[in-house]
């Protein structure tokens, strides 16, 4: 029976071997996360979690006031996503302004799009309304390094 067996053992030794992983890989994995926990991210929120993922963030993080049937901000989304990305050094909250019409009001948000940039939970840019790509990449290399641009506030 032992010696059925052997044939096993080498074989699943091999393919342990052959999964793991490298220390090479596993610097690059490290640093991937590590990207992702510092920028990059692109996501949806809502009022209920805004403070979380917005205001408490130790990322710098733009917000995308955004709805549906607004022509602009679907043209202007994938701009302030690909710049994010690109950049990675700060985050892209997108905010469907119907669905969160009292985060909208507190904001006074009153046209759309409405972009604002958040960094240690005080608002520090803002603008509206189309931009062109290199305006957009300008204003998330701007926010990352700490410029402020704009202006931006928000109701007490």
């Amino acid at each position: 029976t032992a010696s059925l067996l052997a044939p096993c053992r080498a074989s699943s030794a091999l393919l342990t071997a052959r999964h793991r992983i490298s220390p090479l890989q596993k610097r690059l994995y490290t640093d991937e996360q590590n990207k992702n926990a510092s920028g990059g991210r692109v996501f949806e929120t809502t009022t209920a979690q805004f403070d979380k993922d917005v205001l408490d963030s130790d990322v710098p993080t733009i917000v995308d006031f955004y709805a549906e049937w607004c022509q602009p901000c679907k043209m202007l989304g994938p701009l302030l996503s690909k710049a994010v990305e690109k950049d990675g050094r700060v985050n892209l909250a997108k905010i469907n302004v119907d669905e969160n019409l009292d985060l909208a009001g507190d904001y006074k948000i009153s046209s759309l799009p409405t972009v604002m940039a958040f960094r240690d939970g005080e608002p520090v840019a803002a603008f509206i309304g189309m931009r062109p790509p290199a305006a957009i990449s300008e204003f998330v290399k701007d926010i990352a390094e700490g410029n402020e641009v704009g202006s931006a506030g928000r109701s007490a």
